[in-house]
């Protein structure tokens, strides 16, 4: 099955609390993201959160890439 909507996952199959906890809104040069944290220094990108059909393109946070994040940035 396919959904196209806007709606945000979580409205439409409405699951465990815990299922979510890990997905942070983060923002990675200037472009709004969903991640899910897997482990302390690491988040895996679940959605693109923007308007800009440019944003959909940027090969560095297309769904499923993992992003790691500094320990400087963290602190």
């Amino acid at each position: 099955m396919t959904l196209y909507t806007i709606v945000p996952e979580e409205y439409i199959f409405p699951g465990h609390p815990e299922a979510h906890a890990n997905i942070h809104l983060l923002n990675f040069d200037g472009i709004s993201i969903m991640a899910e944290q897997s482990d302390h220094y690491s988040f895996r990108v679940e959605r693109i959160v923007s308007t800009d059909p440019a944003h959909f393109l940027v090969k560095s946070i297309e769904p499923g890439s993992i992003l790691s994040v500094k320990q400087s940035f963290l602190n």
